[in-house]
């Protein structure tokens, strides 16, 4: 194998196999051979981010968005990463970046919502979820469950309440 598309399906199938070491191994190579190819960073992010390799898969995210600034997926996930390593106010930028760039993208919006509310600012928490709810109307449900997880001592949420705030 010498061309970097054989190594990138290479380090895909690997991936997909769970067998994380060897794909980021073969995304190596991959990147040896084309090192401006964002897709191959972001993938190799992935795997990194698998094998809990959070500050080796925020550098390969960075390094993705420094080359290929619109690829929503990569801000995305650099935003995960971030949350892993307990930087959720960093986290909360780039998942607004991916939300930005890519509208009707739920799981953003959800993610941004989270790390808003971990941060204190719930009222750009609320407008998030808003947003995630408005995508996604089947969404209530997890909405609550991320507001009740980070409730911080509040002993009981107003569900009614919360719905209309939520939906207004």
């Amino acid at each position: 194998m010498s061309d970097a598309k054989t190594w990138f399906e290479r380090g895909l199938a690997l991936q997909a196999e769970g067998r994380l070491a060897e794909a980021v191994a073969a995304y190596d190579r991959a990147h040896r051979l084309a090192p401006e190819n964002a897709v191959v960073l972001h993938n190799r992010g992935l795997a990194h981010q698998a094998l809990k390799r959070h500050a080796d898969a925020v550098a390969d995210f960075k390094r993705a968005i420094a080359l290929a600034p619109r690829l929503a997926d990569a801000h995305y996930n650099l935003g995960n990463a971030l949350v892993d390593l307990g930087r959720r106010a960093e986290a909360a930028a780039v998942f607004r970046k991916a939300a930005e760039l890519k509208p009707d993208f739920v799981a953003a919006w959800h993610n941004l919502g989270d790390s808003l509310q971990a941060t204190g600012d719930l009222d750009g928490a609320l407008v998030a979820y808003r947003r995630e709810l408005q995508l996604d109307p089947t969404a209530f449900a997890r909405v609550v469950n991320s507001l009740a997880a980070h409730a911080h001592g509040m002993l009981s949420l107003d569900f009614q309440a919360l719905r209309r705030r939520l939906t207004s």
